[in-house]
């Protein structure tokens, strides 16, 4: 081919090559399959699953007045429901997984269409835990901008070419879960909740996530996130009300955290308080914290793992919003604080039936154990050296598996692995006697756990277990010492 050739040739590839482009350019302009600049209306909307990608368009091009934001733990709230409780007419823009940053990116287009007059906000502190000036990975922002010159980023990208065409060809019967926007990323109905899943995940976590809080992000790094991508939304909109709540984790979710990381435990507790005291700063917000209310955090049957609830938690949350309970004051602030932290210091977990709170007190005096007690076939099992001393008894170990506890002229000996306890009164070996413990004393994540009762009786002259509430269990004892 001489050079006239390739020069036409080149020519007439390259004006192909641009009418191509304008005309899938114009396909996907007019088809618009993520409603980017127009609600569909000449077909069926089928809305992606991709929830960074299809937020943009849900945020720009439908009308609402109430939005909700926030992570995986706001996806089962059904924007019908919500505005049967609260009124309005309501946009679920939840992100899996989310940051503050593109939290902040979605609520941003949403409140710059003048259109929202309230929002709901589930704020996790997991989503202030980035760098503050960090760029998302997963986040399209050029669907969140105002930049027409990088649309190009959405007109050709090729999973929205095809997104196009499977909303033109497929029928209304077809991808049914992605036509529904009240139901839209909704994973209640696939769930499996499972109190017996939730305490086999936090054993294993408990060990996993040792190394987790290695590099925990600074408080003050916290607090400049929290600034820059929440806070600056309630400066720039004040006519705009906005509800937060601080979503309610199981339980046993907070434990895992507070002895793996305890930086972030801390952390946490530190910008509770700060928020609280910048929202208080505005009229037109109101904050709501959910993770001390026990009926939910201790249920975990209502939990897929330690973490995610069920719809009806959801249901729950926005009733009790539009009800005022859980909201935080100035007279009340701390006091959700010290609660986690009561629960969390006097934590019990039955591996059969749940999590409840545990008190314990010798002679009146209350006893705190640095680990959550287990109850495991009906015995309930505590750190053995920690009751040793509780108990006013002598603590013995051999290095390898025996333990000696000794009081008086009462000396008890148990074995770890075993689930019996050998008590001996004096010298004389003839008169020992061996008690069946109930369970065996063994090592319980990193603790040396025995049964309470049958060791404090030996020790003790009366103990007795009460419940006097739900998910609440008192174990007093009476010791000699105490007359």
């Amino acid at each position: 081919m001489d050079n006239k050739g390739y020069r036409k040739f080149l020519i007439k590839f390259t004006a192909s090559a641009l009418v191509f482009a304008l005309l899938v350019g114009l396909f996907m302009y007019l088809v618009d399959p993520l409603q980017m600049y127009r609600k569909s209306t000449f077909y069926a909307p089928l809305y992606s699953s991709q929830e960074r990608y299809q937020n943009a368009g849900l945020a720009r091009s439908y009308e609402y007045d109430t939005i909700i934001l926030g992570s995986s733990m706001t996806q089962n709230f059904v924007p019908s429901y919500v505005e049967e409780v609260m009124g309005g007419s309501v946009m679920k823009l939840s992100i899996e997984g989310s940051t503050a940053m593109e939290q902040h990116a979605v609520g941003k287009v949403a409140l710059g269409t003048g259109q929202v007059k309230k929002v709901i906000w589930g704020l996790d502190y997991f989503a202030m835990r980035q760098d503050v000036d960090a760029v998302s990975e997963n986040m399209p922002m050029y669907m969140y901008d105002n930049n027409p010159f990088n649309d190009y980023e959405y007109l050709f990208n090729i999973s929205n070419i095809k997104h196009a065409w499977r909303a033109l060809t497929s029928s209304e019967d077809e991808y049914r879960a992605f036509r529904n926007l009240d139901t839209l990323r909704n994973w209640d109905k696939s769930a499996k909740y499972s109190k017996e899943k939730v305490l086999e995940t936090w054993e294993k976590a408990r060990i996993k996530e040792q190394n987790y809080g290695k590099n925990e992000f600074s408080l003050d790094n916290v607090k400049a996130v929290f600034d820059k991508y929440v806070l600056s939304l309630i400066k720039e909109h004040p006519e705009t009300e906005f509800t937060f709540y601080y979503p309610p984790y199981t339980i046993l979710r907070q434990q895992v955290w507070a002895e793996t990381n305890p930086v972030r435990a801390e952390n946490q507790y530190a910008m509770k308080k700060y928020m609280f005291d910048q929202f208080s700063k505005y009229p037109n917000v109101k904050v709501y914290d959910f993770q001390e209310d026990t009926s939910i955090t201790y249920d975990l049957a209502q939990y897929k793992d330690l973490s995610h609830h069920s719809q009806a938690i959801n249901e729950l949350i926005i009733r009790e919003i539009a009800k005022g309970k859980n909201l935080v004051t100035a007279d009340n602030v701390d006091k959700f604080n010290e609660e986690l932290e009561s629960q969390l210091a006097h934590l019990a977990v039955d591996m059969e039936s749940g999590a409840f709170s545990l008190f314990v007190y010798v002679d009146g005096e209350e006893v705190e154990f640095s680990v959550p007690a287990q109850v495991r076939e009906g015995r309930i099992l505590v750190p053995i050296k920690e009751l040793a001393a509780a108990l006013g008894a002598e603590f013995g170990f051999d290095g390898t598996s025996v333990v000696k506890l000794r009081k008086g002229d009462i000396t008890a000996a148990l074995t770890k692995g075993s689930s019996k306890m050998t008590v001996q009164t004096g010298e004389d070996a003839a008169n020992a006697k061996t008690i069946d413990l109930g369970y065996s004393m063994q090592n319980l994540s990193g603790s040396m756990m025995v049964a309470i009762e049958p060791v404090a009786e030996v020790f003790a002259k009366s103990l007795e277990v009460t419940e006097p509430e739900q998910y609440v269990k008192d174990i007093r004892i009476e010791t000699d010492s105490a007359e």
